[in-house]
């Protein structure tokens, strides 16, 4: 059903046909409500795009700027002219210079609007102090049409889901078997373990680089997340590292709409005919609580569980999986054993 075949649907239920009681904008707003309602209780249905990183670009890097490298102890400083336009926190890839252990990836500190600066270990003097730097999150924002995170690819490769909050613990253990004694008491702390003298030496999660593996973020509706860890080496950038003209890799971004509104009388919802039902109860509810003279509350909590009763069965049986089937391949997964 369209919008108008929707409106006719709670018109005729209301009967008011001709409305006398509710105006045609006033139904199609409550059937938009409805629809955005169902669609964050049931997420469905989904959208995509891909997240970007900065403002300019859906790529994981942004244009690449050049600088001067300069190395004093364990801290690589880079000057730029003009201003670099980073910020604290900002993950950048350093190419074109040498030594190459000066490259790579870096969480990078701003003293400066021409300066940003980074960690390193004691090593070689500068051969070469021309250096590429491009942004490479680590924070992405997620498309303006995606009001709850459900899922991240890289190239058709779904990435893990993590917390801030899991990471922490997992950095905060430190290594369970090297701070515990076993005897025939149990487990005990280890006052001979010298474990904690090389936590200091072992990269924080924040800093560690490789291909990635991972999403953080704290929030369903957060409107950006942070990758884990950061792309290093040029496989882990770019979709072909040895093509001549490169092209970074992408994530795609896939979740619950911010807004399923129906902008026309022929528009018909994004769910499926089969729950269309569902915007009708949930029309109907907000209906019968206009401050009027059919304003009825006991008909409003009727329609109102209808509609709970169908988002619910939507719930089940959209998030579909090869278990949640009965045919085929999938029978044996329902199969019941009666015993006499």
């Amino acid at each position: 059903m369209n919008r108008k075949e929707i409106r006719e649907r709670v018109e005729t239920l209301l009967q008011d046909p001709a409305n006398r009681h509710w105006t045609d904008s006033e139904i199609n707003s409550y059937i938009n409500d409805a629809l955005n309602e169902f669609t964050r209780i049931v997420r469905y249905p989904q959208v995509e795009g891909y997240a970007t990183n900065g403002s300019s670009t859906t790529n994981l890097g942004e244009a690449t700027k050049t600088g001067t490298i300069a190395v004093d102890g364990k801290t690589a400083t880079i000057t730029f002219n003009p201003a670099h336009g980073y910020s604290d926190g900002d993950a950048i890839n350093v190419t074109s210079g040498a030594p190459d252990e000066y490259l790579g990836t870096f969480i990078v500190r701003v003293p400066s609007d021409t300066t940003i600066s980074y960690k390193v270990g004691i090593g070689s003097s500068i051969t070469d102090s021309s250096v590429s730097v491009f942004r490479i999150g680590p924070n992405y924002t997620i498309p303006s049409t995606i009001a709850e995170i459900t899922s991240v690819s890289l190239e058709g490769r779904e990435l893990s889901i993590y917390t801030e909050s899991e990471l922490n613990a997992a950095a905060s253990s430190r290594g369970y078997r090297h701070f515990m004694l076993e005897s025939s008491m149990g487990f005990h702390p280890n006052a001979f373990s010298t474990a904690v003298v090389s936590v200091d030496n072992t990269p924080r999660w924040r800093e560690q680089n490789g291909s990635i593996e991972g999403i953080i973020f704290n929030n369903r509706t957060a409107g950006s997340f942070r990758v884990f860890p950061l792309p290093k080496e040029t496989k882990d950038l770019y979709e072909d590292k040895d093509a001549r003209t490169k092209v970074f890799q992408r994530l795609k971004v896939r979740g619950v709409p911010k807004d399923n509104s129906l902008s026309t009388d022929s528009t018909s919802p994004q769910v499926n005919v089969y729950w269309h039902e569902s915007l009708v109860w949930g029309a109907l509810e907000r209906a019968y609580l206009k401050e009027s003279q059919q304003r009825n509350t006991e008909k409003s909590g009727f329609y109102r569980q209808k509609f709970l009763d169908n988002a619910g069965q939507a719930s089940t049986m959209e998030g579909m999986t090869s278990g949640s089937l009965s045919e085929g391949r999938n029978q044996s997964g329902f199969r019941v054993n009666r015993y006499l």
